[in-house]
């Protein structure tokens, strides 16, 4: 075939070729024509074109031979990776999502372009131009595309790989923003993120069917059974007043509040309030942290989701995306402190007002009974009697006083323990003499057993069990094993009796059991408290040993808070369970041993 001339010279023009074979030839006399370089945009269906084409071919290699540059930008695609990857040999190619039509440029003067094309086969209409300006124009945009493009053998790799390219999206339809949102709701597999930002939004989710959606993707697997690995955490604005349909027929409408919705699916979403301003005009979704969806409020007054929206971008670039995991992640926080901050401040007005109680109960009989002692002069057996109600209350107040210390102690780090060598057994005999005549009251008896793991000769755990009653008046120090302990002596007998007060305080009649496990081969003693009371009530339970948290009619609810911190500060443990046979509860706490 014979070569054309420098159509540069050629005065400008534009014209339009018409059919397979007036553009296959007059294309190929412009490819040999090359100087320099040839630029071309073509699309998805381009590179199966030149590939199939031995003359086209030819002239590609002509091109390379003869020192000049081919730069070539395709949307390579899982189609058309084959082509691609044969064509990255013979030109400098890049991808670009999404490409329309064809377009060609030989050393920035000549330009011709088509329409999409059909896969193996030429256009049949092609525009061609040399006027400079339209030229120039051409070149400018294929290289802003060239700038924005992504080199072959990233995209090649990603396809092949099964890695989504990054991707930065603007959705302006409303309808398209709602598809896009509950397709990527379903896409889930691991984790959602959510934070809808106004009261209107939830309302307009749950019309929508963001709610169910949301609960489906946790109760629907392909085996029918709970997809336990999914988490769900929402940041939503006053869940404790909003309800959302559940079902609407011709004869009813059911509803249920955003706190039961999320009971029915605990605990695989989590609901935690935000605090939200005029700024929050936005909802954020992230789904397994890899993709977001971020949906601008254009008018949070209107009713209907579609009517309100107005813009939103999707991404899957793992930058942006980690962006929005980080501003959810810090509302969650915030959410939480600010939650435990109005805790802590209800908590703080619960305290004032417990501690002002008991601070006052115990005052005002010492008080009263002090002014009859001054002014009535009573006799002797009276004098007596009052005597002992002024020393009994004088202790409840010197306790509350010592525990409001105690919490300070801990509060500030400054608890600290006076250690001693001493046998366990030996104080617990002692405390149980001391609750002798209170447990008389009450129809309760107090054992204290012994459980003390050893081995025999043969290497085998042996249990040695010793059972003994208040009652018989037994002598400890020569019947139980002794159990020595490094710890402070004083602080141990607070423990033990707080837990001993709060078993008789709670225990009408049956038995209370201080059982004392030794455990050499675990250096650690675990001591408990069993008694056969009410048991510890279930809205407590998860905040046993925190400060202020009492079911009793009097009391700060301090003692057991005060005394796990002992323990702990003597590196051991304290925990409290039912009983298994619905009978009373036991606390326990463990000890290490002396080495």
């Amino acid at each position: 075939m014979s070569k054309s001339s420098d159509n540069s010279s050629s005065y400008p023009r534009t014209e339009v070729w018409q059919g397979e074979q007036e553009i296959f030839k007059k294309g190929l006399e412009e490819l040999y024509s090359v100087k320099t370089r040839y630029d071309s945009i073509v699309d998805d269906n381009g590179p199966s074109i030149i590939l199939n084409n031995d003359v086209v071919l030819q002239a590609y290699s002509d091109i390379i031979n003869r020192g000049c540059r081919i730069r070539l930008i395709t949307e390579i695609s899982a189609k058309n990776i084959s082509y691609c990857k044969k064509l990255s040999k013979l030109s400098d190619l890049r991808h670009f999502g999404g490409v329309k039509g064809n377009l060609g440029i030989v050393d920035g003067l000549r330009y011709g372009a088509s329409a999409k094309s059909e896969e193996k086969k030429f256009p049949t209409e092609y525009i061609y131009s040399t006027v400079k300006s339209f030229v120039e124009q051409q070149q400018y945009f294929f290289d802003m595309l060239w700038n924005k493009s992504i080199p072959a053998d990233i995209r090649i790799k990603e396809i092949e790989e099964g890695i989504k390219p990054n991707v930065l999206e603007t959705i302006t339809d409303p309808l398209e923003i709602k598809h896009e949102y509950l397709n990527l709701i379903k896409s889930a597999t691991n984790e959602i993120m959510l934070i809808i930002p106004t009261k209107n939004a939830i309302r307009r989710h749950a019309d929508i069917g963001v709610f169910q959606n949301l609960k489906s993707i946790i109760s629907k697997t392909k085996d029918n059974k709970i997809n336990e690995n999914m988490k769900i955490r929402i940041l939503i604005s006053g869940i404790n007043n909003h309800h959302f349909m559940t079902e609407r027929q011709p004869e009813k409408i059911q509803t249920t509040t955003l706190v039961s919705f999320a009971q029915s699916s605990i605990p695989y979403i989590e609901l935690r309030n935000i605090e939200t301003d005029s700024t929050t005009n936005s909802v954020i979704f992230v789904i397994d942290k890899k993709e977001s969806l971020v949906i601008e409020i254009k008018d949070d007054t209107k009713e209907k989701f579609v009517d309100s929206v107005g813009f939103a971008t999707y991404s899957n670039s793992r930058a942006t995306v980690l962006s929005y995991v980080s501003i959810f992640e810090s509302f969650w926080n915030q959410s939480e402190l600010v939650k435990k901050l109005k805790e802590s401040e209800e908590l703080q007005k619960d305290f004032v007002h417990i501690a002002a109680h008991e601070l006052k109960n115990p005052i005002q009989p010492i008080l009263a009974l002090t002014e009859i002692l001054v002014k009535e002069k009573p006799d002797e057996n009276e004098f007596q009697n009052i005597l002992k109600i002024i020393d009994r209350n004088a202790k409840k107040l010197f306790q509350l006083t010592n525990d409001i210390l105690d919490v300070t102690k801990i509060e500030t780090n400054n608890l600290t323990l006076n250690k001693e060598s001493f046998n366990l057994n030996d104080l617990i005999s002692d405390i149980v003499e001391d609750y002798k005549d209170q447990i008389k009251i009450k129809h309760i008896k107090l054992k204290h057993e012994i459980i003390y793991f050893d081995k025999n000769d043969d290497g085998k755990e042996v249990v040695d069990e010793k059972n003994e009653t208040q009652e018989k008046q037994l002598d400890y120090e020569n019947k139980i094993k002794a159990v020595y302990i490094p710890a402070d002596k004083i602080r141990i007998t607070q423990v033990i009796s707080n837990l001993l007060n709060n078993a008789i305080k709670f225990t009408e009649e049956g038995i209370i059991k201080i059982l004392v496990e030794k455990k050499p081969d675990e250096q650690k003693v675990v001591v408990s408290i069993k008694d056969t009371g009410t048991g510890i009530d279930s809205s407590i339970a998860n905040h046993l040993f925190s400060k202020f948290i009492t079911k009793s009619k009097g009391g700060t609810g301090l003692g057991l808070y005060i005394s796990k911190n002992i323990i702990e500060a003597h590196g051991g443990n304290m925990w409290a369970k039912n009983n298994k046979n619905g009978k009373g509860s036991t606390f326990s706490f463990n000890l290490p041993l002396l080495l």
